[in-house]
């Protein structure tokens, strides 16, 4: 039977027992009717995973004799960099690439995205996205929940130097050049950059192509930038998993350094 998983903040986590939070307290008790001493899962987002027993006391949740659950995650830092689209779409893809394991989310403000937040409204844009891939992390069983940036400027994007050590790779729909069979050395990380449904500027690509992006297409297919955003993910996920494979498989795929 699989374990109720429940998010905990590691400051709610002290000497074996967590607090559960207002909103997953409520939850837990009026939604899934769970009783005093059942046994769930908690995970505090940055890779720690517990099973214990339901305490209650009063409105309080507690979950108590906390054992480690062991960490089923990989290591990589797999990045999306994807141009801000219409919100159900933006916030879809929020989600899906959560499931797929990013480790770190970068919306972009570029020329023709379909979406511009004032700067008043970002607290509250972030705030919602952080709880869409939070749910999405306890959903998928993840130990971890991906960090969502502020939007950035795609110039800003590629002069920040927290990105300049990873692999990047950028989608365009007019590259001759296909995604590689070996995408080459990922051990310090990945960046795929997707754009908004208009596409990106000619501007935007000599600017990417000069900070070191290598600029690939996915076929011939105009892909939406949602749809692109997870064919990127699945195919890297991919070749990482096939890469860490290969020296126990004796698989003649490259390995150019270990993305684990």
């Amino acid at each position: 039977m699989i374990r109720r998983r429940f998010y905990v903040p590691q400051d709610s986590i002290r000497d074996g027992v967590a607090t559960l939070p207002d909103g997953q307290a409520r939850h837990l008790r009026t939604v899934l009717r769970i009783r005093a001493g059942e046994t769930v899962e908690i995970f505090d987002g940055k890779g720690n995973g517990y099973a214990g027993e339901v305490e209650l006391h009063g409105s309080e949740v507690r979950i108590g004799r906390l054992q480690s659950v062991p960490f089923r995650e990989s290591a990589a830092r797999l990045i999306l960099a994807a141009a801000l689209i219409k919100y159900t779409k933006f916030e879809w893809m929020l989600e899906k690439a959560t499931e797929l394991g990013v480790s770190e989310i970068v919306p972009l403000k570029t020329r023709f995205s379909d979406i511009r937040i004032s700067d008043a409204r970002i607290a509250l844009r972030l705030e919602r996205w952080e709880r869409i891939v939070g749910e999405a992390s306890k959903q998928s069983r993840r130990f971890t929940v991906p960090q969502v940036h502020a939007p950035l400027a795609f110039s800003e994007f590629l002069a920040a130097e927290a990105f300049s050590p990873c692999a990047r790779f950028l989608l365009y729909e007019k590259s001759p050049t296909l995604w590689p069979a070996d995408p080459g050395k990922l051990s310090n990380g990945t960046v795929v950059c997707i754009g908004p449904e208009g596409g990106w500027d000619e501007n935007e690509i000599e600017q990417a192509r000069e900070a070191g992006c290598k600029i690939f297409g996915l076929g011939s297919h105009i892909l939406r930038s949602e749809t692109a955003a997870i064919a990127a993910l699945a195919i890297i996920n991919h070749q990482i998993r096939q890469a860490r494979a290969a020296p126990l498989l004796g698989s003649p795929f490259p390995v150019s350094g270990s993305p684990f």
